[in-house]
């Protein structure tokens, strides 16, 4: 019975801290003109929440932040991971030097996740967005996707660092024949993530995307793009009518899916006015 009770205790809290996540991403939509925000988030079949995101305005630049915790602490090393990009966020220029602040931001949020908990106890992706002066600096440990909708499309921006992206690159270079390639197609397992001693290097953007007027950033995590199909999240953001409402329905059809076993899903949607 006190099992029972302590997770029941559990629940509620991880439910009132993903309420209190979106009512301050909504806070920060009212409190700033330049930008529409919306974001949506359901358990799926599990039963703790270790997806954690946030979004950060300072002067003119916007940050965007998601995490996918893993493992049994996964949820406090995704808020550790947040945490921390957010507050090197408010007390550097990020935005004028931003690979250097991608690089420093993942490498403190590794060793602050490791320092707090035991190897492998509590890992992380983390996807990170700057928006500034119209062009979009992105960031990956992990794998989460960020995309842009543009013109009824929703174009990948990220790649994601699993196993599957890392032997196609691999074979592209001719270290791998094409057999062996085609072997690992289907393993989407990660390869890289915050959290861990063998940390490597972050998947970062080449060059600034200029972002169009109409133009809206997406970025999920695995509980959306491995349950949703791509075709669908298109069509719901091309039939949106506020960035809230493209968001509450993705994870609807999330929630609809006949899938048996869902992971954690969040979007986390924006759209420059």
């Amino acid at each position: 019975m006190a099992d029972v009770l302590i997770s029941a205790i559990l629940f509620l809290a991880m439910v009132v801290l993903h309420i209190l996540r979106i009512h301050e991403l909504h806070k920060e939509k009212f409190i700033q003109t330049d930008y529409e925000l919306g974001a949506a988030t359901t358990l799926g079949t599990r039963e703790v929440q270790q997806d954690y995101f946030a979004v950060k305005k300072s002067n003119n630049d916007l940050l965007m932040l998601l995490a996918d915790g893993l493992h049994e602490n996964g949820n406090i090393a995704a808020k550790l991971a947040v945490d921390t990009f957010r507050e090197l966020f408010e007390t550097e220029k990020a935005a004028l030097q931003p690979q250097y602040f991608f690089k420093r931001a993942a490498n403190a949020a590794n060793k602050k996740i490791i320092n707090t908990l035991e190897e492998r106890q509590g890992e992380s992706s983390i996807a990170a967005v700057i928006i500034s002066d119209s062009q979009l600096f992105y960031t990956l440990v992990g794998n989460i996707r960020v995309a842009i909708f543009r013109h009824g499309d929703l174009i990948p921006v990220s790649e994601g660092q699993t196993v599957d992206v890392l032997a196609r690159h691999a074979y592209n270079e001719g270290k791998i024949s094409k057999q062996d390639t085609l072997a690992l197609l289907n393993e989407h397992r990660r390869y890289n993530i915050l959290g861990q001693d063998s940390f490597q290097e972050i998947e970062i953007f080449d060059k600034p995307l200029l972002l169009d007027d109409d133009d809206i950033v997406v970025m999920m995590s695995e509980g959306i793009f491995n349950v949703v199909r791509w075709v669908d999240i298109e069509q719901a953001l091309e039939k949106f009518s506020s960035v809230q409402d493209v968001a509450d329905n993705i994870v609807k059809m999330v929630k609809n899916s006949p899938m048996v076993y869902k992971d954690n899903a969040t979007v986390l949607i924006c759209r420059k006015k």
